[in-house]
């Protein structure tokens, strides 16, 4: 049941009334999560990654597609027997909620913090929301990684089941291969020093846990020809450190606003990310796992500035501080500084799980009342379309288009593989010609070969067409048949995120004779 305040164990009477606050705790978060997920929306990963499950056999999945996905195929994995056990699309978000109240589950009860840090980590961004809430493969950091932190005290002297959650781990996502490489290493040279490397148990571990890390290094190991990368903008190396780090801990100062790491309020945000961090940092210096913690610490930050990262892969990130807190909070404190310094920690701690504890609660609220994707409406209208005309040609642009794929019974897309049946997932191979983030220029040519319908995800459309789609589209022959709102939703912050649907326009004042029509590119 954890630890009090000072870190000593609750006597008999205390540990029933604390045993029923945190029953209370934990059935208060799953009804939050699961509430939540109710009305959630997929969005495109979601799909993406449900879609390439469904479709393929586990050889194909595994060898092939992952890769491509930049990402280890744990999850996929996991998706490809959820599909085949009867598991609808429309239920992945129990996928993700049960890692994350597991997770929970463990943190209340066995993390060494106070227990109003436990249970304020349930509110934090992405135990309460971003990972618990939204169907993709860093829900299962929320169980790995307190789950490792729980064995790890034992790790030398029962390494097997430590070893299985670190090989886990380095399957989930590139940020928690490279903390479970950490990990690996640090099993390693702890046997080595116990001198009980040659034990049957270590040698199984450490082979369990290497050949874990060696099949998550050979499924994600990119193939030559991945298009996605080239395909996104390179990152500033002091910029994208920053703002991972922000998006760890403190994003900005006023959590509520809908102005998101903008000004002032993104400098606050960083400041005090950075203390915390450097708090952080101090403990771990006063125990014995100093080198693992800070290189739990520095491997993520280091491959944020030097490859590339997005704003969620800081929840991995969050994940790790909580491990490393989690293995330093016994370290004794040697003199007045020390524990002036932990009561400092204490008190960050606790401002980071009240302001990220607004912004959970701002996003489930966002998401409760708004729409995350506009797939699903958006399936329905091009259904009802196709039904009346069973010969039209619809077309698809931008990667918001394809959350349509999972409500449709076909691939409806005729610019996509020629409108067969299927693929209905994105290839992001160099060579595919349909492209998910496509360039602006890419708009006029798509619109020069006149499909009759097309589903258009705004945030990609060319500036001038966004800033008066109805205009364009009509200078271009077509009309705007049905908008479908929706918006992203990141730490409170609604990121509008609509698909338009464009009709060409047959009479009216949009409509464009076909000896005035370019023709379709070569």
């Amino acid at each position: 049941m954890g630890r009090d305040w000072n870190g000593a164990r609750p006597n008999a009477g205390n540990g029933a009334q604390i045993g029923l606050v945190q029953a209370v705790a934990l059935i208060a978060y799953a009804a939050w999560v699961i509430g939540v997920a109710l009305h959630h929306e997929a969005w495109f990963d979601e799909m993406q990654a449900w879609l390439l499950a469904r479709d393929n056999s586990l050889g194909m999945l595994v060898g092939h597609y992952a890769r491509y996905e930049g990402t280890p195929a744990l999850w996929h994995v996991i998706l490809w027997v959820a599909v085949r056990a009867g598991l609808p699309f429309s239920a992945i978000w129990t996928l993700s909620a049960a890692c994350a109240i597991a997770g929970a589950a463990i943190i209340v009860r066995f993390a060494p913090f106070p227990l109003f840090l436990r249970l304020g980590l349930l509110a934090s961004y992405f135990y309460g929301y971003q990972f618990s809430v939204i169907a993709r493969g860093y829900c299962l950091d929320l169980l790995l990684v307190p789950m490792a932190a729980a064995l790890f005290p034992a790790r030398v002297d029962r390494p097997l089941r430590y070893a299985l959650v670190v090989g886990l781990l380095a399957n989930v996502n590139v940020f928690s291969f490279l903390a479970a490489a950490v990990l690996g290493l640090e099993l390693l040279v702890r046997q080595i020093a116990a001198r009980r490397i040659f034990q049957r148990q270590a040698l199984a571990a450490l082979a369990l846990a290497g050949g874990c890390g060696l099949f998550a290094l050979w499924t994600v190991w990119q193939p030559a020809d991945n298009g996605f990368l080239a395909q996104t903008a390179p990152q500033k190396p002091l910029g994208a450190t920053l703002l991972f780090l922000a998006n760890a801990l403190f994003d900005r100062g006023a959590v509520w606003s809908a102005v998101s790491q903008a000004g002032p309020e993104f400098g606050i945000g960083i400041l005090l990310s950075v203390m915390l961090l450097g708090q952080l940092v101090r403990l771990a210096l006063t125990g014995r796992d100093r080198a693992l913690s800070l290189a739990l610490l520095a491997a993520p930050i280091m491959f944020t500035a030097a490859v590339y990262s997005e704003p969620w892969h800081a929840g991995v990130f969050f994940a790790l501080i909580v491990f490393v807190l989690w293995i330093n909070w016994g370290n004794p404190a040697t003199d007045p500084d020390d524990a002036q310094a932990r009561r400092i920690l204490i008190v960050a701690l606790s401002l980071l799980e009240v302001m990220q504890g607004m912004q959970t609660l701002h996003s489930g609220i966002e998401d409760i009342h708004g729409s995350y994707s506009a797939g699903k409406p958006a399936a329905r209208a091009i259904m009802a379309w196709r039904n009346e005309h069973p010969h039209g040609r619809i077309a698809a642009f931008g990667m918001q288009s394809f959350e349509t794929q999972p409500w449709m019974p076909r691939n409806e897309f005729a610019n996509y593989h020629g409108g067969t049946p299927k693929p209905q997932y994105v290839n992001w191979a160099a060579g595919e010609p349909w492209h998910a983030l496509p360039r602006p220029a890419e708009w006029s040519r798509l619109l020069a070969t006149r499909p009759d319908l097309v589903l258009a995800a705004q945030n990609w459309l060319p500036s001038d067409v966004k800033q008066d789609p109805g205009r364009a589209a009509c200078r271009a022959g077509y009309g705007i048949a049905q908008t479908f709102a929706a918006g992203m939703i990141w730490r409170g912050v609604v990121i509008d995120n609509p698909l338009i649907l464009f009709a060409r326009a047959t009479s009216g004042p949009c409509a464009k004779p076909e000896s005035s029509q370019a023709p379709p590119p070569a």
